[in-house]
């Protein structure tokens, strides 16, 4: 497909139509993504070789979307982020990447005032937030503290890290050896486990290896799979395509056994 193919076929997928670049045709495309894309790393796990190969460890923009649309899929935030970047080009948006330190990339979209957009974090982030201003965002999973000072913009998640955001816009050339870094198996976090995050029937809900959580508004449920409740969940709840997790999990176990 070329860009225009892609462009339409994705907002099909997410079921938001192409209007005026506003805040709110801005915040449709991010409800709706953050429902319908996962985060996940087993895509990054099937990127693997192919980067290190090569040095590019990035898919291709339509292998991404092909994935997200065809296959269930999504990314990690450097695929996330880059595939809603070229979206939001696409559209027209006048739309920058942002560096969040350590190790996260999101991206900053210029309206009637700088906004944050963060689609790759697993985060319960709905919508574009004023970059210049705090905000707290919850759900049934976590607490999202976004906290302005003079000097800097603080990040806390509970549970989770925190990190530092820097406003200045970087290039994806500069993100390159820091990429690099998170595709090392002895170090990066993303390939310690068998990971994924989504929303089933709008309940968040996480996969690590064979524990399932999800978030319920009352209370979260944890339980163990067995190996058939494990397939069941990816292609039944998930609805993303089992020969890819397989073929990820093969790499998965070819490179952690070292």
């Amino acid at each position: 497909m070329n860009s225009n193919e892609i462009v339409d076929s994705f907002l099909h997928f997410l079921d938001v139509p192409k209007r005026e670049n506003d805040i709110g045709f801005l915040n449709d495309l991010i409800q709706s993504h953050q429902v319908k894309v996962r985060w996940e790393n087993l895509t990054k796990i099937l990127d693997y070789e192919r980067g290190y190969a090569t040095g590019d460890f990035m898919p291709p923009i339509e292998t991404y979307f092909d994935r997200v649309m065809n296959y269930g899929y999504g990314g990690t935030c450097w695929t996330i982020s880059r595939g809603c970047y070229w979206l939001l080009k696409q559209l027209g948006f006048d739309v920058h990447y942002l560096y969040m330190d350590p190790g996260h990339l999101c991206l900053r979209v210029d309206l009637d005032r700088p906004y944050y957009v963060d689609l790759g974090f697993g985060a319960p982030l709905y919508q574009a937030y004023p970059l210049h201003e705090s905000f707290v965002a919850s759900d049934n999973r976590e607490t999202f503290e976004y906290t302005v000072s003079t000097d800097s913009i603080k990040i806390i998640r509970n549970p989770g890290p925190t990190k530092t955001l820097n406003t200045n816009p970087v290039l994806m050339e500069e993100m390159l050896p820091i990429i690099k870094s998170s595709n090392q198996w002895n170090s990066s976090f993303a390939l310690t486990e068998i990971m994924i995050f989504g929303h089933v029937e709008n309940i968040p809900t996480s996969l690590t290896n064979y524990t399932l959580k999800q978030y319920f508004p009352a209370h979260k449920s944890e339980q163990e799979l067995s190996s058939e409740e494990l397939e069941y969940w990816i292609t039944e709840r998930f609805h993303m395509d089992y020969g890819l997790f397989k073929e990820a999990l093969d790499i998965f176990h070819k490179y952690r056994k070292h």
